[in-house]
């Protein structure tokens, strides 16, 4: 009996083509025992028609909950996610039908840290701001928009997970102090990481610049909010790299607004795509991207060949590496 896997229609490009290549594809076509197939791209959620058809999804947007398993022909025995977050998969529900979800930690920990990094030179050195210096040909107006140097500058981590862990080590030798906060780990392996265990309000106030790499759950969900912005210096810059809803956007519009931060830099927010009326869109303080500053050739490249390979090793009974689910 064939196995059949069905993959996210979002991951196709406007050419209809996989967005990740298709070199990891090879993998599954050349198998004889899988039968593969892209599921429509405007979906929103995966039904419970389609987890009775499907043996694995490889899932990228669409949420997958307690209703999307909830037929009794539901066939589903694997979600690989493509990409680091599982939040919108109910894992509970998944357990509960033994329906195993992964993730892909390790293709996109370089990727996010390397994206970090690059919203942090962008917003210290008025990158957007600058290049708008040439293009209106305000070239010797120049001197009104000097950057932020790091060297005597303090990094504040908030979450030293995997990817908080890569953006620590790639960050060392630009920034003076790294503090961190994560209530997951002691002092003593936050201290082996490369920076010193902080607590969130400390970290606030005692940052020049903040990158949240943690998860989203119910611990973190507006856990940024007006109380943690007052306790920031106003030239502090805030950069969020993980989820949306970690910020409370309302408290961020009313921080940039009040001047009681320097700045901002999102690759998430609350709701994705974003409003084009959203306030946070007039202040040229904040650099907006798509949720999509990491993906490059290579990062896409590595998150479809993990996620592919946590399919082909449930299929022939191998260890699951990044199951989220046990």
């Amino acid at each position: 009996m064939m196995f059949k896997v069905g993959i996210s229609g979002d991951l196709l490009n406007s050419e209809n083509e996989p967005c990740f290549g298709n070199d990891p594809l090879e993998l599954l076509k050349n198998r004889k025992d899988i039968e593969i197939s892209w599921m429509d791209k405007t979906i929103s959620e995966i039904t419970p028609e389609m987890t009775s058809v499907y043996d694995a999804i490889l899932l990228n947007l669409p949420k997958a909950n307690a209703h999307s398993v909830s037929n009794a022909d539901c066939k589903l025995k694997i979600i690989s996610r493509f990409g680091v977050g599982f939040d919108s998969v109910d894992i509970e529900a998944m357990k509960r039908k033994n329906i195993i979800v992964t993730n892909t930690p390790n293709a996109v920990r370089r990727p996010v840290a390397v994206a970090t990094l690059t919203m942090i030179f962008g917003l210290a050195g008025k990158l957007i701001k600058k290049d708008k210096l040439v293009r209106s040909g305000n070239w010797n107006q120049r001197t009104n928009f000097m950057g932020v140097g790091l060297s005597r500058k303090t990094l504040g981590v908030v979450g030293a997970g995997s990817i908080g862990t890569e953006t620590i080590k790639l960050s060392k030798p630009f920034f003076k102090n790294i503090l961190a906060f994560d209530p997951f780990l002691s002092e003593e392996e936050i201290s082996q990481k490369g920076a010193v265990k902080t607590e969130l309000h400390e970290l606030a106030s005692k940052s020049d610049f903040i990158v949240i790499l943690c998860n989203l759950d119910s611990s973190t969900a507006s856990m940024i909010d007006s109380e943690f912005f007052s306790n920031m210096k106003r030239s502090g810059y805030i950069f969020n790299l993980s989820r949306g809803p970690v910020i409370n956007e309302i408290d961020l519009e009313k921080a940039l607004e009040d001047k009681k931060i320097a700045g901002a830099g999102l690759d998430v927010t609350n709701i994705e795509p974003l409003d084009t009326n959203s306030k946070l869109l007039n202040n040229d303080n904040v650099i907006i991207t798509p949720h999509a500053l990491c993906w490059t050739d290579e990062c896409f490249n590595d998150i479809a060949t993990e996620a592919i390979s946590s399919i082909l090793n449930f299929i022939d009974e191998k260890p699951i590496l990044n199951q989220v689910n046990k």
